[in-house]
């Protein structure tokens, strides 16, 4: 079966359907059948049809792949030649496949739409004549065995068959995981699929930079190994980087570059362009970011007021909603409070005004010390406040809560875990759990609703710390898949670490990490728990652990990167996706939550009467969600982080670094001596007054 995507192409259905009688193959002694790629779904479909191919080549996005053989026309099979029929199979109103069958297979689908067994398939004539092979082998007269493979169907793939020409081709696909399906039929001559332009030679270009750094790396310890180079040299090197580690390195382009086109910018031109079969482009991740920011925040620094924000409209009327504010930052210090909307900065009207430099400036100081004045609105609807905030570099608060709400039914445990992206993370997690061990409770209420993802390994040894070690033993967490080439070598397995890692900033190496032995686990979560959030829920119901999931559905990001940095900037192309223990994943369209309901920036994190933490403490108590709003998805974005907002409110930019999935770069130094400190949990009725019986 051949499928290729029909969206944006309904008139060439039906042209495609006109030419089964205008062809003129019959006039013809033989036909060359040509296998095309459809580049928007990256699908295979073949045809004999001159007219058909005439259209398909004037349609951009249909390739030639290069891939052809020469058989006969349907009209002219006699003797040994048989003819090929053709159906169309239409899966969705977007996805069509083609089945191609000898008169044996064709007369079994026949009689399956002739008894309604099938309603979706549909006759498209026969396209052309080959000679079948008897045992695999294939007569003298056509010598040369057409083999198929399969690609099976996933959320992100449709199903496709492959008709290869040459053992290589045929190899290949094997390779990337299609199952083989031997011969099929036999012809007379073929040619292989166009070879792929190689740019390994340009691998050796790296640190080749227009500006090379001076100084010494954090993460590495070691000088900056930038050398003199040009532009172009970057654009090589990251051009042969995608090609070598890209996980759908066969679908990008070669595109064309100016002396005057940035690195970046060129980079945003090394991605498939293909749309998934769940919907949406495949690619919505890969990205970029400045080394100085991820080393910051891999030190556990962040830029800024100590902000988050819930963006909830980006263009005019824009309402941005302080969703977490970092204690003792300039923002807090200042009075802002979780729930406060932006109203206006330096005088330029946030809402409707058309200001937009000074308002990115002021939710983005390109400098420490910058002052700007902020209008806010508070949430409970009390008069507006003006605030003059000063950025800052801030240490970053990746558990801004933890603590206890006592119930009828005994203890839960809060909390609230911002992010997995830095190396910082691993500790403030590691007490927080090591904090609520001792307490005695049942249940675990873990707040991932604004966390975008980060490393894997913080998220494997949080399962860890969840499930213990009698649930984990032996069970990976997480397989990583790459692409063909295996730029990281063998895929890994990934365990429920149990021990720190020894990373800057983390657990020292080998430290035993605190559990809680919990058979379930509730979740908070909306459309901005991206990434590592989601392999951690992933990776316990691969053990299954029960994960309950309150709020909204994840974003559906199953990918991963190790990003690599290059001149000053590290750059993130998706380089693997991962399943679990029992070998689940392509989670593209998100978890869906048991309770939908909506964020409460009315009230703090951690206060048992906010809307997703009350839902939860309710459905634990009866089972029942309750009285829960329709979640209201709220993308996040840290206006504290410049690199994730560039592109101006009118044109909302990537959230690329909040949601990264990351793997550790192998030179990143070890030499963390982190111990682990018990944080003591807060009473949370008590800290929020909050005393009705649950």
């Amino acid at each position: 079966m051949n499928y290729w995507r029909l969206a944006g192409t309904t008139g060439l259905v039906g042209m495609l359907a006109s030419l089964l009688i205008s062809s003129n193959a019959a006039a013809q002694s033989t036909v060359t059948v040509v296998e095309y790629m459809n580049t928007q779904a990256n699908l295979r479909f073949i045809t004999g049809r001159a007219d058909e191919q005439t259209l398909l080549d004037s349609t951009p996005v249909f390739r030639r792949t290069g891939s052809t053989f020469v058989a006969r026309p349907a009209s002219a099979a006699s003797g040994n030649f048989q003819p090929v029929c053709r159906y169309r199979i239409q899966l969705t109103p977007s996805y069509a496949t083609h089945f191609y069958g000898l008169p044996a297979d064709c007369a079994i689908v026949q009689d399956a739409i002739n008894r309604g067994l099938v309603t979706n398939f549909f006759s498209e004539g026969l396209d052309f004549a080959v000679e079948p092979s008897v045992n695999g082998v294939c007569p003298s007269g056509s010598p040369i065995p057409v083999r198929r493979a399969l690609r099976l169907g996933t959320p992100v793939e449709a199903s496709n068959h492959r008709y290869a020409t040459t053992t290589g081709d045929y190899q290949d696909a094997l390779v990337q995981g299609w199952a083989g399906e031997s011969v099929v039929f036999c012809v007379a001559s073929a040619t292989a699929e166009t070879p792929r332009a190689d740019f390994s030679s340009n691998l050796g270009k790296l640190n080749f930079c227009e500006a090379p750094r001076t100084g010494v790396s954090p993460r590495t310890g070691q000088a900056y190994p930038d050398v003199q180079g040009v532009r172009q040299d970057e654009k090589d090197y990251i051009q042969a980087w995608v090609d070598r580690s890209y996980l759908w390195y066969r679908e990008v382009p070669n595109p064309s570059t100016n002396d005057g086109e940035s690195v970046v910018s060129y980079f945003a031109k090394l991605k498939s362009p293909a749309i998934a079969v769940a919907g949406g482009l495949k690619d919505r991740f890969s990205g970029t970011t400045s080394t100085a920011s991820v080393d910051n925040t891999n030190a556990g620094v962040v830029f800024g007021y100590g902000i988050t924000w819930s963006a909830q409209s980006t263009i005019p009327p824009r309402r941005f909603v302080a969703s977490v504010v970092s204690p003792n930052s300039p923002a807090a210090i200042a009075g802002v409070r979780r729930g406060d909307s932006i109203v206006s900065i330096d005088g330029a009207d946030f809402v409707f005004g058309n200001n937009v430099a000074t308002l990115n400036r002021g939710l983005s100081p390109p400098i420490v010390g910058e002052s700007h004045t902020f209008v806010l609105q508070p949430a409970d609807g009390s008069a507006n406040k003006t605030v003059v905030l000063q950025s800052a570099s801030l240490p970053l608060v990746s558990v801004p809560v933890s603590g206890v709400v006592n119930t009828p039914t005994g203890k839960v445990g809060y909390i609230a875990f911002t992010t997995f992206n830095s190396f910082t993370a691993e500790k403030a997690i590691a007490d927080a759990v090591a904090g609520l061990a001792p307490q005695g409770i049942s249940d675990l209420v873990l707040d991932l609703r604004y966390n975008g993802g980060g490393y894997v390994y913080i998220s494997a040894q949080t399962g860890y710390m969840i499930a213990g070690p009698s649930r984990t033993n032996g069970k990976a967490f997480e397989t990583t898949k790459s692409n063909d080439k295996k730029p990281f070598g063998p895929d890994d397995v990934y365990p429920f670490y149990n021990a720190g890692s020894g990373f800057p900033g983390g657990v020292a190496s080998g430290a035993s990490l605190p559990t809680l032995n919990l058979p379930r686990v509730f979740i908070l979560t909306t459309s901005q728990s991206c990434s590592a959030s989601e392999s951690l829920i992933n990776g316990l119901r691969g053990i299954d652990v029960e994960v309950i999931l309150i709020g909204g559905n994840t974003c559906g990001k199953p990918y991963g990167f190790i990003g690599r940095d290059n001149c000053g900037t590290t750059y993130y192309p998706i380089q693997f996706t991962g399943v679990n223990h029992k070998n689940e994943g392509d989670f593209i369209t998100g978890f869906a939550a048991r309770c939908a309901v909506s964020d409460d920036l009315t009230k703090s994190l951690g206060d048992p009467t906010e809307r997703m933490l009350a839902t939860a403490l309710n459905f634990r108590q009866t089972g029942t969600c309750g009285v829960a709003a329709s979640a209201t998805e709220l993308p996040t974005l840290k206006a504290s982080d410049r690199d994730a907002f560039n592109g101006g409110l009118a044109d909302f930019p990537s959230l690329q670094a909040q949601s990264l999935k990351l793997l550790v770069p192998s030179d990143t130094r070890r030499d963390g001596n982190g111990v682990i400190a018990p944080r003591v949990p807060l009473d949370l009725d008590r800290t929020f007054g909050a005393s009705r019986a649950r």
